[in-house]
């Protein structure tokens, strides 16, 4: 029976060190995606998940290793360029040689970080979303929409935290000319994986509403370059480029203008700014007003003065010019009372001898039709009375009824219903024996 030979797991992990120290520790530049930075505040030290994706897949992980001092020149680098430091969700073009270690396991140890791959990367990126909105043809939409000349409601997407949003509203609430504005917190986070996935849900609430506010402002209290590529997202940057109002954002003091901020309404480059923008909007609109008003004051006043003046002359002379009026009218008006008064006397008197005249006329000419008429309506008189239904009786006439209906045809009556026959003196009630044409 061969015996065994065993060997204790420190010896394999030492082997396989001693190949990968002498076959792998060239050093070589590699391009990967630092998903956590995994930075270690007490020791200085930081040790990097790497991976590499495609179509969204992992298709290769490692852990990194950066050792305090390296980590601090990597640093420097990436703030001189990015004027942010080394940081999650990072795509980089990194140096560094592949290590084994018995207990720590395999490892990439990082030498050094090309800052410049990291910002063209995002330049590139930045650079494709700007020419498929061209080609789209909505990179300009944003700008061409109405913004009202007294912006007064606004919808904010922000975080509550934020300075920029605190300087926003510190702006905002106590401008020195007391002019009032509305404005809602849509909160959202401005930075890393989830940033354009919440501002866009936020948009689409705010959609929604866009009868009620008059313009959206995306407010973020600055960053470096890394932290604002998320506002080169060409999902966002569509979504603000096509939104139905106006959309301001002031997003940080980056020299580098996002696609987000080219595509909006118009972009300012801090919190404060947007905040000055909308009070000068106020102060461009109440200015004019004031100054008018001013001057319409001051016309008003002289006007009135002078019209004060103007009426206080024409009163004197019309009052001057009334009473020697008053005086003229007064004297003619005497003189033509006395000559109508004589001549009315002489017209009553001269009228009176006329009315008695044609009374006696008249009252000779309406005796003779006067007497003529009493005649005749006596004789109409004693007609009437001698056709009346009573007199008729009296010769001998009689009236038959049925069923209260007076018959003047034998073929009216019903053979079987009583007759009434009506006489001078009383009624007879009769029944049908027959009837003849």
């Amino acid at each position: 029976m061969i015996e065994k030979t065993v060997y204790s797991l420190s010896q394999l992990a030492r082997s396989i060190q001693k190949v990968m120290n002498a076959h792998c520790s060239k050093v070589v530049w590699l391009k990967a995606e630092i998903v956590k930075l995994n930075y270690y505040s007490k020791s200085g030290h930081c040790y990097p998940a790497l991976v590499e994706k495609k179509d969204g897949k992992v298709i290769a992980e490692m852990r990194g290793n950066i050792w305090k001092d390296t980590f601090e020149n990597i640093n420097v680098k990436f703030r001189k360029v990015l004027k942010e430091e080394l940081k999650d969700d990072m795509t980089v073009v990194l140096q560094g040689s592949v290590t084994y270690h018995p207990v720590h396991g395999l490892a990439l140890n990082i030498l050094d970080i090309d800052p410049e791959f990291t910002l063209g990367e995002l330049a590139r990126e930045k650079a494709l979303t700007l020419e498929k909105l061209k080609n789209e043809g909505i990179i300009h939409a944003n700008k061409e929409k109405d913004l009202p000349l007294l912006p007064k409601t606004i919808a904010v997407i922000s975080i509550d935290s934020s300075k920029g949003y605190q300087d926003f509203l510190s702006v905002i609430n106590t401008n020195s000319w007391g002019y009032k504005f509305h404005h809602l917190l849509f909160p959202a986070i401005l930075q890393g994986d989830r940033a354009v996935s919440t501002i866009s849900e936020q948009l689409e609430k705010i959609s929604h509403f866009t009868h009620v506010f008059d313009a959206v402002a995306i407010i973020r209290g600055g960053g470096g370059e890394i932290g604002l590529s998320c506002f080169d997202d060409l999902s966002l940057a569509r979504k603000i480029a096509t939104f139905p109002i106006p959309v301001l954002t002031g997003i940080g003091h980056s020299t580098n203008e996002t696609v987000s901020e080219m595509v909006s309404y118009q972009s300012f480059i801090t919190p404060t700014k947007i905040a000055e923008f909308l009070l000068q909007k106020f102060h461009d609109f109440a200015v004019p007003v004031q100054q008018a008003s001013e001057k319409i004051t001051k016309e008003v006043n002289w006007l009135f003065r002078d019209q004060k003046s103007g009426l206080q002359e024409s009163a004197r002379l019309f009052n001057s010019l009334s009473i020697r009026a008053l005086d003229r009218n007064k004297a003619n008006l005497e003189e033509v009372s006395r000559s109508l008064l004589s001549g009315s006397k002489e017209l009553f008197r001269s009228k009176t001898t006329e009315l008695n005249l044609l009374e006696k006329d008249l009252l000779q000419a309406t005796k003779t039709p006067f007497k003529e008429a009493i005649q005749k309506l006596h004789f109409s008189e004693e007609k009437l009375r001698l056709l009346s239904p009573e007199n008729v009786l009296k010769r001998g006439y009689s009236i038959t009824r049925q069923d209260g209906k007076a018959l003047r045809d034998a073929r009216e009556a019903d053979p079987e219903k009583a007759l009434e026959i009506s006489l001078y003196k009383g009624k007879i009630i009769s029944r049908i024996e027959k009837t003849e044409k």
